[in-house]
């Protein structure tokens, strides 16, 4: 999975939670672009982080049970193969992750 998407995603999901309009399992999840397990998986994730997070039949939405509030930030910077070597202290760099990494990063930026 990609990592922004992934981030991205979550973000989504706490939005759709918060203002409690998220639908059925099945609806929450279609609108997520992903299966019901997958939704399923991702909620306990967010549970393992301290979210309580409820679902009201008769609303048909997931709601926070907590005051607890997720807030998601992230940043992508490129950094040149050299410097990524110096970074690591010579080391090698796992190249097939960071190409990886670098393309999916480029991409985004390009897009946005």
């Amino acid at each position: 999975m990609k990592l922004v998407d992934h981030f991205e995603r979550i973000k989504k999901m706490n939005r759709m939670i918060r203002s409690g309009q998220t639908g059925t399992p099945a609806e929450f999840a279609e609108a997520l672009g992903i299966s019901q397990s997958h939704l399923f998986r991702s909620l306990h994730i967010l549970e393992q982080y301290g979210m309580d997070i409820r679902y009201n039949r008769t609303m048909k939405t997931y709601f926070y049970g907590n005051d607890n509030e997720l807030i998601i930030n992230y940043s992508l910077k490129l950094i040149a193969d050299c410097k990524a070597k110096e970074i690591m202290g010579g080391m090698g760099v796992l190249i097939k992750y960071y190409t990886e990494f670098h393309r999916e990063a480029q991409s985004y930026t390009e897009k946005n």
